[in-house]
């Protein structure tokens, strides 16, 4: 693995075993999962960063998967806008609607 692969999240790190399948999730099913209510770490101005980004990062149609929705998160968290756990908890979220609702 190298340097910018370490640095950035890329290779064979967890994101590469993300599922790639994408899924339609609308906005306001995005608001209710990315909840500080859910996710306790989250401020108010960490929930709406990560909220406009998930919708930002669906595609045309409205679908996204989790390997999108992680990229996002890491490129966040390596601009120190959220913290690690703020990361893993949102993922935790998402990985257990994706199971739920799409499994």
């Amino acid at each position: 693995m190298g340097f910018f692969s370490f640095l950035f999240g890329t290779g064979t790190s967890s994101t590469a075993k993300l599922d790639l399948s994408e899924h339609q999730v609308s906005k306001q099913e995005i608001e209710r999962l990315v909840s500080r209510m859910k996710i306790k770490s989250l401020d108010a101005g960490e929930e709406k960063l990560i909220e406009r980004i998930i919708e930002k990062r669906r595609l045309g149609d409205g679908k996204i998967s989790l390997r999108h929705i992680d990229e996002a998160l890491r490129k966040l968290e390596f601009q120190k806008k959220i913290s690690q756990y703020d990361r893993k908890g949102v993922m935790k979220v998402f990985t257990e609607y994706f199971q739920d609702k799409f499994e």
